[in-house]
């Protein structure tokens, strides 16, 4: 059976980014077990823009080669309308939205810590997104 894949917002993006060791093993036991997940380009901008540190793009970038990993980043210029679309309509900041937007265009669902912030925005399309909450990656 193949799983369908998880999309990570910018929230987990950000734990990693600062090492979270919960969050860290969390992504590694998801890619033992064949977990397929996602990383957005613009998630990944956004984890790097909050951490502002060398180590921080470090780690974000020695995820990116796990087997389970894919990055997704806007290839085409529909992605571009898709993206603005999303922006528009949850009001998310572009790095979230574009998780909205791959979530909604892929029928994936979204791994957050955070499903308070997904609330609104999940609603925002014609089919609302799907939503994963952690609450203690520990756990």
């Amino acid at each position: 059976m193949t799983l369908p894949p998880l999309i990570l917002d910018t929230g987990i993006l950000i734990e990693l980014a600062r090492g979270d060791l919960d969050t860290m093993e969390m992504v590694a036991r998801f890619d033992s077990e064949n977990q397929p997940m996602v990383m957005s380009v613009l998630s990944i901008t956004g984890a790097s823009l909050d951490s502002r540190s060398k180590d921080a793009g470090d780690l974000l970038l020695g995820i990116t080669t796990l087997d389970q990993i894919t990055v997704a980043g806007p290839h085409e210029p529909d992605h571009g309308v898709a993206l603005a679309t999303a922006i528009n309509r949850t009001g998310l900041d572009p790095w979230d939205a574009h998780v909205a937007a791959l979530a909604n265009a892929s029928i994936c669902p979204v791994l957050t810590l955070d499903k308070l912030r997904w609330e609104q925005a999940a609603r925002a399309f014609d089919e609302p997104l799907h939503i994963i909450e952690i609450a203690d990656p520990g756990d």
